[in-house]
């Protein structure tokens, strides 16, 4: 744990971690799986880059502007850390991408266990970020396991509720790496194709929202893959270009859903203005439906290596029933 977190609620935090402590009568390691306040992990852009292109967002030659990177990953760290314990991996020279964290999925079905299963990087120039993460979260006393095939993570395996998870494959990941984690871990996992080239983790076109309902771009999707996920998940249809500008590339945190626009830079003369209104509405509206606030941050200049806010984010915990 991070004692210098940056947030006005660090004592309240550590507080409530010790009175876990305190009442761990059987004596089991305390992980932030148990903590009862939101947890994830996040990176530091310390050496983001985009020198190897591994997805069609990525523009040869494109410059990323490191200060204003920052600035903006930094903004958005504040916003959640005030209110979620958030574990910082120590940045790595030569993992470009190493912000993004899809480096592992924690299985909250597994509530005994604390079990966390490592990415098989497929993208040029990601391996060795699962390394990095697999080191620090079994020293925080969770079982490290690797998938032994294809497999990008949480981005591509979305958690809905009891042992019910939709799995994303076809272009970061392998149907095998489901299977694996099915087989091996008690788990139930619908089978959803990532066709889109653009939208390449499933994260893009699918948003859990509580147990009860998920977001889901059902125009890429076939009618029995839709039917699948309907009969344990209420689905809410959103449209291509919304998620195209990251309505599914959300994070929920209790009842606010986090989401990056840079809509209050932009001119309605833009090109991109209303495409950007129209995701946001959609977004608002499907959230206030269900009694959710909405946070933009401004993340734009991730949007220069392909990312949303989604993907800088991975669960430690879930507090979801």
């Amino acid at each position: 744990m991070d004692d210098k977190m940056p947030t006005r609620s660090t004592e309240a935090l550590l507080a409530k971690k010790a009175e876990l402590v305190r009442k761990n009568k059987v004596g089991k390691a305390i992980t932030p799986s148990q903590y009862p306040f939101p947890a994830f992990v996040m990176c530091p852009p310390v050496y983001v880059d985009n020198a190897i292109a591994n997805n069609p967002w990525m523009k040869p030659g494109e410059k990323i502007d490191k200060p204003k990177f920052l600035a903006q990953w930094y903004s958005f760290f504040n916003k959640l850390a005030a209110n979620s314990f958030v574990q910082l991996v120590t940045p790595v020279k030569g993992l470009q991408d190493q912000v993004y964290m899809n480096s592992f999925m924690y299985l909250p079905h597994l509530k005994k266990n604390d079990v966390i299963i490592l990415s098989n990087f497929m993208a040029p120039g990601r391996a060795g970020e699962e390394a990095i993460v697999g080191a620090l979260l079994k020293d925080m006393g969770y079982q490290v396991f690797k998938n032994p095939y294809k497999y990008e993570g949480e981005p591509e395996t979305k958690y809905l509720h009891d042992n019910i998870y939709i799995g994303g494959y076809g272009q970061r990941s392998s149907i095998d790496a489901h299977k694996w984690i099915r087989d091996n871990f008690e788990a139930k996992i619908i089978p959803v194709r990532v066709k889109d080239e653009k939208l390449y983790h499933l994260d893009c076109m699918c948003l859990p929202m509580g147990p009860e309902n998920t977001a889901l771009c059902t125009s890429l999707c076939t009618p029995e893959e839709i039917a699948r996920v309907e009969k344990v998940t209420n689905v809410v249809s959103v449209s291509l270009p919304s998620a195209y500008h990251g309505i599914c590339n959300s994070l929920k945190v209790d009842d606010v859903l986090y989401n990056s626009s840079n809509i209050r830079y932009l001119k309605k003369i833009d090109k991109e203005y209303e495409t950007e209104r129209k995701k946001n509405a959609d977004l608002e509206k499907i959230a206030h439906g269900l009694g959710y606030e909405v946070i933009y941050v401004d993340l734009s200049e991730c949007e220069k290596s392909g990312a949303y806010l989604s993907c800088f984010v991975a669960h430690l915990n879930w507090r979801d029933e």
